[in-house]
């Protein structure tokens, strides 16, 4: 308690300070009441001294003496009744209390001692029950400490728990997580948004959040692994997520009190909001970055060189995870993005989303084009321990404008979805290293080769689709009449009639090589297109 705090207290509050001002940080330790002149022997540091200075109330000298010796004891300030048997101090006593910022505070002569010091002795003992408390409290350290990130408190965390530490949504979506995680009954990856191995891991999130609504923690045990405490996190009086705290069979842990797990649903919940919130400023802030930039290449000049990065899962559906009422997903996503594209040797990298997925559109001087070769390994690097290491990236050929900046999303996402399907296994498909492809992914711009492919493949767009559908079979079978029969599970006559069906509308012979080159490339270029 500071001498700040106690002016706010029973009837010290009608008191004032007429010396010190500037001590009122000073912490009081005890409260004494003295009505003898010697204190040199007994008065400890941070005590609030009493007195109506009875014993020396006419030798002002030792009035301001007794008020010396308070300082040079380090007390905390002294409380006198003013106009009881001293009409005013002494000049010397209130300079000597200005110099030292040491408060005195006067108190009309009708205050009894008793209703300042019973509401004052109350508070101190507060205050020491709660240091006691949080000497027993094996999160105090984690509590008092401030934290920049979500993950720097994760760490701080798991140093006090010797263990792994991380933090689900209410379905089981990893949010954040420390550095390793291994499994241990409940998950086994540190995948951003993954879910837990569980089989019942649906039934119980949605019991934890069920019952955590009216108790600060639930301890629980998977097999034969730990014990640990799930924590509700909360926002407006909603639990948004869930706080895993493995733990060793320390007693600590074992004993832990309500009391003692409060402080960390406080910290760990304010924490992991303001970085949402900044986040979501920094989402904006690219938002309206990359609109300026593409407005401003408009009516520029400036010779600039950009390249485009496509991230995205293996099923290209959606990369987005559906927010809640307070924790987006796709702002760690962005996050995840934003440390892999950190390093890149650029003058700048930017972050948006587009149809549900991630993009990074790099810019760099239109000297500096050698440097994209680096792309390939960097980003295969960055992205083999991280988080999102199941996400893949496809890059752009580097462009010099911005003019048909949607046409470049698309290429970029043409890019993917030929790795994906021919490359599966890779994580980063560079636009020259896809061989023929790159070739096609060019004439698929060319608008007389599109005309071409078209025009080749439009016979057979009728029939809903069934004889395109045997052609492309009968290519992939290199022509095996009976082996495509036999994917199609169709009878052979049945295959023979459409393929003679087939050659009758394209005006082609399907055992002529060339043929069979010109029609395999019509369809990928019907697949480009």
């Amino acid at each position: 308690m500071k001498i700040a705090d106690a002016l706010n207290i029973g009837e010290l509050s009608i008191g004032t300070v007429i010396a010190g001002k500037k001590g009122m940080t000073r912490e009081i330790v005890s409260i004494e009441v003295m009505e003898v002149p010697e204190v040199g022997s007994w008065v400890t540091e941070g005590v609030l001294m009493m007195t109506t200075f009875y014993s020396v109330k006419d030798d002002h000298q030792k009035q301001s003496e007794i008020v010396k010796g308070l300082i040079e004891k380090n007390a905390s300030g002294i409380v006198v009744k003013v106009g009881r048997f001293v009409e005013q101090l002494p000049k010397e006593m209130i300079e000597l209390a200005d110099a030292h910022s040491f408060p005195i505070i006067s108190i009309p002569i009708n205050v009894s001692y008793i209703n300042i010091l019973t509401p004052l002795y109350e508070k101190l003992y507060e205050e020491k029950k709660k240091v006691t408390q949080d000497l027993l409290n094996p999160f105090h350290p984690f509590i008092k400490e401030e934290y920049a990130t979500v993950s720097e408190a994760l760490e701080s965390l798991s140093d006090i728990l010797n263990s792994q530490v991380y933090i689900e949504n209410c379905e089981g979506g990893l949010l954040y997580c420390t550095k390793n995680i291994s499994p241990d009954g409940w998950r086994n990856s540190k995948l951003l948004l993954s879910k837990p191995t569980h089989p019942k891991y649906k039934e119980l999130s949605k019991e934890w959040s069920k019952e955590l609504k009216h108790c600060p923690f639930k301890r629980v045990q998977f097999s034969n692994q730990r014990n640990r405490l799930i924590i509700p996190l909360i926002s407006k009086n909603n639990i948004f997520a869930l706080l895993h705290l493995p733990y060793k069979n320390q007693p600590e842990f074992r004993q832990i009190q309500p009391q003692n797990i409060e402080g960390v649903i406080r910290k760990c919940s304010e924490i992991v909001m303001s970085e949402q919130l900044e986040l979501q400023k920094e989402r904006i802030k690219d938002l309206e970055e990359i609109e300026f930039l593409v407005d401003y290449q408009n009516f520029s000049n400036d010779p600039k060189s950009y390249t485009l990065l496509f991230f995205t899962r293996a099923n290209l559906g959606s990369s987005s995870f559906h927010p809640s009422n307070v924790m987006d997903g796709n702002v760690l996503i962005r996050k995840k993005i934003k440390e892999i594209t950190y390093d890149l040797p650029f003058e700048r990298n930017i972050v948006f989303e587009k149809t549900g997925h991630f993009f990074v559109l790099v810019q760099n001087s239109i000297n500096d084009q050698h440097a994209l070769f680096q792309f390939n390994e960097f980003l295969r690097s960055k992205l083999s321990d991280s988080s999102i290491s199941d996400m893949h990236i496809s890059i752009s050929r580097p462009f010099q404008d911005l003019h048909s900046f949607d046409d470049r999303i698309k290429s970029v996402i043409k890019i993917m979805e030929i790795g994906l399907k021919y490359r599966p296994d890779e994580k980063v498909y560079a636009y020259d290293k896809l061989g023929i492809y790159e070739i096609l992914i060019k004439l698929s711009s060319d608008s007389l080769a599109v005309k071409y492919a078209e025009e080749v493949l439009r016979p057979l767009a009728n029939n809903d689709g069934i004889l395109l559908e045997t052609l492309i079979v009968f290519l992939e079978t290199n022509g095996n009449v009976s082996r495509t029969a036999e994917k199609l599970f169709i009878h052979r006559r049945t295959m023979t009639y459409r393929l003679q069906k087939i050659k009758e509308l394209i005006n082609m012979e399907l055992d002529d090589p060339e043929n069979l080159f010109i029609l395999r490339f019509c369809l990928k270029m019907k697949e480009l297109i």
